[in-house]
């Protein structure tokens, strides 16, 4: 059987901010296929992004390929490769297809996914991870509503000139793998489901960095374990994922449905170490005060108890965080994700000084309206987002 290809590409293009160094807009590929086909379609329609950011990223160039080229470093590519693809081989094929379709290495493209362990072998740790506010909240003067996941996602600069939404529906016309559909803020050349996104089922994730101090090279990479959730179709799939393939290193995963009715909304926060079965969960219900109804998540474990780095960003954020009023509602939570009281590590990121990641998208999934929107600059001062998109199933209850 030969599936149907189905490429298309828009960009979608916001306000210019007077003191943005790039305009606001973000490309679109809608594309359908094989996992091959998809990866093809991603690296071929943005060849020239993705060609850039490899020649470009001194993480690429500097740390991953000299690591790769030692001993130790091939070691841990071979251990981490064989692992994927005795495990996961569809998206080895995803992976191969962005090479194939970028023309460039798969050992490149590899190396970027593996990229958190690697850093954390090297004890080289990235401050270019996430900010996230879950709220959950009933207003008892209004008795309006508030559920919402909101995400900064804080990386390097780079990323942010080269990025774009995948908006895909994956079809293996053999049955080996699911049929897979999802809208995600995708790095260039990378797999998506590292930074935001949602599926068909109404499933949405964001996803936090976490610095942990073991790595587990006969697990899967931390990326690929994200590809893989990406692919849930229910709150239980995602912790069927989690206790059957282990990650190699950790991350911070939140996520819900849209498809629950509003007031069994639950907002959910995973953390997940390296090692067999390794994670700790907790979530936010419907509450009818506001400190109840809200969690915040940087970038070092709050639950999961594992020996860590510390992250003076994560630090810094959170202290901030601690001393702005608690959101109990959208314009509360985008005067935290938007903040730059900090002078040295802000919450919303700009890439100067001590701090070198700038927040280059910010994700809001908004469940009471049944929609996901991207801000390409501060939200707390932005004429809006650059793109809404309607969450499958979405609750828009009137309460």
């Amino acid at each position: 059987m030969t599936v149907p290809k189905i490429t298309a590409i828009l960009t979608l293009i916001g306000v210019m901010c007077v003191d943005s160094v790039m305009s606001l807009s973000i490309p679109v590929i809608y594309t359908t296929g094989t996992h091959y086909q998809v990866g093809h379609d991603m690296g071929s329609t943005f060849t020239g992004r993705i060609q850039d950011y490899h020649r470009r990223s001194s993480e690429l160039n500097d740390v991953l390929k000299p690591f790769y080229k030692t001993q130790k470093g091939r070691d841990v590519y071979n251990a981490l490769l064989n692992v994927t693809n005795s495990t996961l081989p569809q998206f080895i094929d995803e992976i191969q297809g962005i090479a194939d379709g970028a023309n460039v290495p798969f050992y490149e493209v590899f190396l970027l996914e593996i990229r958190s362990e690697i850093k954390l072998l090297l004890k080289q740790l990235t401050e270019s991870e996430c900010s996230d506010i879950a709220l959950n909240f009933v207003d008892q003067k209004t008795q309006k509503q508030w559920t919402v996941q909101a995400h900064n996602e804080d990386a390097d600069p780079l990323i942010g000139e080269y990025g774009y939404l995948t908006i895909a529906h994956i079809i293996d016309p053999d049955g080996h793998y699911p049929e897979e559909q999802f809208t995600a803020y995708t790095y260039p050349g990378y797999l998506p489901g590292n930074a935001f996104g949602f599926n068909s089922a109404g499933m949405f994730f964001t996803v936090n960095a976490v610095f942990p101090k073991e790595v587990e090279t006969t697990m899967i990479p931390r990326y690929l374990a994200n590809r893989l959730l990406l692919s849930a179709k229910s709150v239980e799939e995602v912790f069927q994922i989690l206790n059957k393939y282990n990650s190699a290193s950790g991350f911070s995963l939140n996520f819900g449905s849209s498809v629950e009715s509003a007031g069994n909304q639950l907002l959910y926060n995973v953390e997940v170490g390296p090692g067999s079965k390794q994670y700790s969960n907790m979530s936010v219900a419907l509450a009818n005060n506001k400190q109840d109804g809200h969690y915040y998540h940087f970038n070092m474990y709050k639950h999961l108890q594992v020996p860590q780095f510390n992250s003076t960003s994560t630090q810094h954020r959170d202290a901030r965080a601690a001393k702005l009023p608690v959101p109990g509602n959208l314009k509360g939570i985008f005067d935290i994700l938007g903040d730059t009281a900090d002078p040295d590590y802000p919450i919303y990121r700009n890439g100067k000084g001590k701090d070198t990641s700038a927040t280059i998208a910010t994700g809001v999934f908004d469940l009471i309206n049944g929609t996901m929107s991207v801000y390409m600059d501060n939200p707390k001062t932005s004429d809006g987002p650059v793109i809404v998109i309607p969450l499958p199933n979405p609750n828009k209850s009137s309460t």
